[in-house]
């Protein structure tokens, strides 16, 4: 076998190869050479029966997936693609399945002798901003942190699940805590360590070697919330057919034909259980290095370990079958596939394994749609949207929060936002732009000159018409309205709603939203009336917004947070009696809501 990278790591130069010569047998180091991987494009078995399935079985495997709210799911067994289904090469946000990435980053470079996993926090000269750290904080090791084991209960960006405790009430190692700061600083600490960017690196360790078909390296980006820490999260994203080739690599251990990419030290270190995730007796998981484990008996007999993310972004790896199974689900939209379902997908395609895989099976070319929304136009009819922008653009009369670039690619726009990253945008017939992969349409924006003065999406120009509405300019309001009129998504409708209550028509407002939420799920329509209402809120039309939350009480009377924010803009008005039952009514239906208990402390205290 061929080494990528030779591991050079002193501990295994000293005392560790010569063991693992004698203790490995000689078929197992050279059946690599002769394992299947992917080439430039991934093969497919003509007939799921050569590799060892039962085809009603899958069938019935894929019926079951149809039912879910999953965008793509992919079988891989011995290098092969035994079934996909939907968008996969269709690049997701990956969530926190970057973090077992940056886990293979370490993995490189630990091979190599250029980490060395025992630096603390101190050794390293590393501190955080505007809250600094601890003493105590400092004494956390790397190693703490590829565990989640780091007793730094420090804020982070781009958080989504926080297990907190009081800064400085742990000790470093003793208690497992899955927390962004954990993963964040880590990718701060390898290109402090290493030189190398994170994302430059995975493209030269993993993206290239593996020779993705659709990673970029402007599908990951930085993204800052410097309120909260100076150090960025790292995005990805990527397709489901890229996402599996990184699993085949640490299903083989770590070898891709007959190149080494990873030690196989390296892999098993960092898919260990290091941790249970809630009572031993009831978990379901357990953490490795930025890896769960699976503590579930239909997949803990493989030794199953898997990348997850937001939405059960999924990269399920299992090294004694050498099976991986990738889900990816469409978070552009809010699209999240349920854990529990989706583990009994993934119990029934192992079900569907019923035989030996064939010698030599007849394979044939995955065939991936093209993106729907792809264009490509002359270079002279893009010059007028190239620029910097605010976004949303002024012109819609709404706050700015945050920036937008447009440079001019090889026939499409390229976007690039301190919050959502590099992304092509693809002009099309009507005027319009789509952006790729998320497919969100976005709208030129022109000021009184008709010069291009940004680009929105339908949640701004939508909100935008209410706004406009809320200052009593029903032409502008109208003339919004009708640029996102045939957009599909109940922002458009909900905005016509509050509209229409502006209006003075409160009957068809309330019909509105009524009928809406008798079409899709209330609780998203409930969530975009409170979402309009807050946007009011935040930009002095509190009375207005007071309407609209009042709506949202009548149509929604037993949802908790419609009475909160209700109470918020009663509070706002100075209307303390009112504010104080309506946060009353939300305790009562929900006394968790430790908002309400709070706001009606304060307002009681401003009481004579």
């Amino acid at each position: 076998m061929r080494l990528a990278h030779l591991p050079t790591h002193r501990s295994l130069r000293v005392a560790l190869l010569p063991a693992l010569f004698v203790l490995l047998p000689g078929p197992l180091l050279s059946q690599h050479a002769t394992q299947r991987v992917p080439a430039e494009q991934w093969m497919r078995y003509a007939d799921p029966v050569e590799a060892g399935f039962d085809a009603a079985k899958l069938d019935a495997a894929r019926a079951a997936w149809e039912s879910l709210p999953s965008s793509a799911f992919l079988i891989v067994s011995d290098g092969a693609i035994v079934d996909a289904w939907g968008d996969v090469g269709r690049r997701f946000m990956c969530h926190s399945v970057r973090k077992s990435f940056l886990s293979g980053l370490y993995g490189i470079y630990w091979d190599r002798g250029d980490i060395e996993l025992n630096k603390t926090l101190a050794d390293l000269g590393l501190d955080d901003e505007p809250d600094p750290l601890l003493a105590s904080e400092k004494q956390a090791r790397i190693l703490d942190l590829l565990k989640a084991r780091s007793g730094v209960f420090h804020p982070a960006a781009y958080a989504g699940r926080t297990d907190s405790r009081p800064r400085g009430s742990e000790g470093p190692g003793r208690y497992f805590a899955y927390n962004n700061w954990d993963f964040n600083t880590l990718a701060a600490i390898l290109t402090r360590e290493t030189g190398d960017d994170t994302f430059e690196a995975f493209d030269r360790y993993f993206g290239r070697p593996l020779q993705m078909e659709d990673w970029r390296l402007s599908d990951g980006y930085y993204h800052y919330e410097r309120d909260k820490s100076k150090y960025p999260a790292y995005p990805f994203r990527m397709s489901a057919r890229d996402a599996a080739r990184y699993g085949l690599l640490f299903a083989r251990n770590g070898a891709w034909g007959d190149e080494r990419i990873l030690s196989e030290h390296w892999v098993r270190r960092s898919s260990a259980l290091y941790s249970i995730d809630g009572e031993r007796e009831t978990a379901t998981m357990g953490y490795g290095f930025m890896w769960w484990v699976f503590l579930d008996p239909r997949f803990e007999e493989y030794g199953a370990y898997a990348a997850l993310g937001v939405g059960n972004q999924m990269i399920a790896v299992f090294p004694d079958l050498d099976i991986v199974m990738v889900n990816r689900a469409d978070t552009y939209v809010g699209e999240g596939t349920p854990p529990a379902a989706l583990q009994d997908l993934m119990a029934r395609v192992l079900d569907a394994r019923v035989g030996d895989r064939a010698e030599r099976p007849r394979l044939e070319p995955l065939e991936v749609d093209p993106d729907p929304g792809a264009t490509s136009v002359p270079a002279a009819r893009l010059q007028e949207f190239v620029g910097e922008f605010a976004m949303p653009p002024a012109p819609l009369g709404l706050p700015a929060w945050t920036s937008v670039s447009l440079r001019a690619g090889d026939g499409h726009l390229v976007k690039t936002s301190p919050v959502s990253g590099t992304f092509e945008l693809y002009l099309q017939s009507d005027g319009s732009l789509v952006e790729e992969d998320s497919h969100r349409r976005f709208f030129p924006i022109r000021d009184f000159a008709g010069r291009v003065a940004g680009i929105a999406d339908r949640e701004s120009v939508a909100l935008a018409a209410v706004v406009a509405a809320s200052d009593d300019d029903r032409s502008k309001a109208d003339a919004l309205m009708a640029v996102v009129e045939d957009e599909e998504n109940i922002q458009v409708p909900v905005a016509g709603a509050a509209i229409d209550l502006l209006a003075g028509d409160v009957e068809a407002a309330e019909a509105g939203i009524r009928r809406l939420a008798s079409e899709v799920d209330p609780r998203r329509v409930e969530a975009e009336v409170n979402t309009i209402g807050y946007a009011l809120l935040q930009s002095d039309r509190t009375a207005h917004a007071r309407e609209l939350f009042a709506l949202n009480t009548r149509v929604f009377p037993e949802a908790f947070n419609t009475w909160d924010s209700y109470g918020e803009a009663l509070a706002e008005l100075g209307e303390f009696e009112a504010a104080i039952a309506a946060y009353e009514r939300s305790l009562e239906l929900n006394p968790e809501n430790g908002n309400a208990a709070e706001m009606i402390a304060r307002i009681r205290d401003l009481e004579p």
